[in-house]
């Protein structure tokens, strides 16, 4: 029985988690032309120091393949919005940098408002912080 509450407490997670990753993209989309792993890019390279990552960094940070951050870079660029920059190594030409403008800086700080918005309506702070800590928690038991 316990088995049983176990997979249907993880497929209730996974559904909640789908469902405002969901609504995460979309608000996203709909406000600032973003797409969620786009944010996600902005969001990594702002917290990086000097505001620049190699691509292969920034594979497992985002979840995707190198083609497919490779991809992720030249779409944004291709949009034409100025708010990544490539840059070579200095030190390893081979290498590449994909660096945070100051116009990225902006659109991520407008975009981090609807992400917090988007995750408070789904979730009453107070409620994620108290899901967050028991999570915690069972795993720490573990």
């Amino acid at each position: 029985m316990l088995n049983n509450e176990l997979i249907t407490s993880w497929l209730t997670l996974t559904h909640i988690q789908m469902n405002v990753t969901n609504e995460l993209e979309a608000n996203l989309q709909a406000k600032h032309g973003l797409s969620l792993k786009e944010f996600y890019l902005l969001l990594f390279l702002s917290e990086a120091p000097e505001k620049k990552l190699k691509l292969q960094k920034l594979e497992a940070m985002v979840g995707l393949s190198q083609s497919a951050v490779s991809r992720l870079v030249s779409r944004f660029e291709a949009k034409g919005c100025g708010a990544l920059e490539r840059k070579a190594c200095d030190a390893d030409r081979r290498s590449i940098y994909t660096a945070l403008t100051a116009i990225g800086e902006d659109k991520l700080l407008r975009a981090q408002d609807t992400f917090q918005e988007t995750l408070l309506a789904a979730f009453p702070e107070k409620d994620v912080k108290e899901l967050l800590d028991q999570m915690l928690r069972m795993k720490q038991q573990s």
